[in-house]
């Protein structure tokens, strides 16, 4: 037989709860802070429950790119294809980069970065299971009036965890986060990607933001997710890097460029092949590829005609007529190949 319920004091508080909701005139009249929009139109914004993802293979420039971020917040210009609604302060939080790579990375900017850019110095290590650790986070947020923090890279503050874990990890980095929401700055995690796997088909693009490395809490939870990868990956002299927007909850365009890398910038390509790009990743074949591997479609001292010649880069690498026409003319101009007569190519012997 069932016992009579009896109200308890805590019943009786939690039944005064009511689950409120909206209405469409609710949503109408709502009125966005716009201080709250720091990057593109709602891309990255402040919040003590939003998190925002850059990922990327090693080596492809991610903190170049937290870098350039912060650069841009402090002048207030654009990052990639994204505005900078809000000028901010950042605050990384990293534990990789001493002052000697720092100093490196941040050469020619000093002044730029300077009092609006600051690093934790964590002699050992991040300590978000404390409370000492996030507290101090908190305070100095508040003192230096930060608009972004930068964890760079997560796997210092969840080196291998299971998906409890991590979900706990992310509520603690939130916890360093101010209550005040005029005080809470845009939160921005730095990723890494899983090696590709060697026997199959390499991922590109916004398919790139279901390889980061350890659980998928993290991409589950960020709001924006920024995938970056070598325009080039068979040529590690090509400086160019593809940036996809992969995930955007809070806005309507997911753009995606092309940017030539260098110390603390990132300058747009803008006469990037897209539909070569795109096409090569449409047919399976490689989707870049090198002078040399259009060169060695001949062999030495053969002789053959232009259109013979783009017929096997065709086939062979899925090029298209406009790049395999760069590909010859640079492969003329540096005698790798030697024009004979009009449409008639050979190359040397080796």
């Amino acid at each position: 037989m069932l016992k009579k319920f009896t109200p308890t004091q805590t019943d009786k508080i939690n039944n005064e709860r009511k689950i409120k909701v909206w209405s469409i005139d609710d949503i109408e009249q709502y009125e966005v802070n716009p201080e709250l929009f720091v990057v593109g139109d709602g891309h990255i914004m402040k919040g003590k429950d939003r998190l925002h993802l850059i990922t990327g293979y090693a080596g492809i420039g991610k903190t170049r790119a937290a870098i350039s971020l912060a650069h841009c917040g402090a002048l207030g210009k654009p990052w990639f294809d994204y505005e900078i609604k809000t000028p901010f302060k950042t605050l990384f939080i990293q534990t990789e980069n001493g002052k000697a790579r720092l100093k490196h990375d941040c050469e020619g900017i000093f002044d730029d970065l300077r009092g609006k850019v600051f690093f934790a110095d964590l002699p050992t290590g991040t300590h978000f299971n404390e409370e000492w650790f996030r507290e101090e986070i908190k305070e100095i947020i508040k003192r230096q009036s930060i608009g972004m923090v930068i964890l760079d890279p997560w796997t210092n503050v969840a080196p291998d965890l299971n998906h409890k874990e991590y979900n706990k990890a992310v509520e603690l980095v939130l916890d360093c986060m101010p209550d005040e929401v005029d005080k809470c700055p845009a939160i921005v995690v730095v990723a890494h990607l899983r090696k590709p796997d060697s026997g199959g088909k390499r991922k590109r693009g916004a398919d790139l933001m279901h390889e980061v490395m350890g659980s998928q809490t993290l991409t589950s939870r960020s709001r924006f997710v920024l995938v970056m990868e070598r325009a080039n990956p068979t040529d590690p002299q090509d400086d160019r890097v593809v940036v996809t927007c992969a995930k955007n909850n809070d806005a309507l365009e997911a753009p995606r460029s092309c940017h030539r890398r260098g110390r603390a910038t990132f300058e747009p390509v803008n006469d990037f092949d897209w539909s070569e790009y795109d096409e090569g990743v449409k047919r399976g074949a490689r989707a870049t590829y090198t002078l040399s591997d259009v060169v060695e479609l001949l062999n030495p001292e053969e002789e053959v005609s232009s259109a013979e010649w783009k017929q096997r880069a065709s086939d062979a690498l899925g090029i298209s007529q406009s790049r395999f026409y760069d590909f010859q003319s640079e492969a003329t101009s540096r005698e790798r190949v030697i024009q004979i007569s009009r449409g008639r190519y050979r190359r040397p012997a080796v």
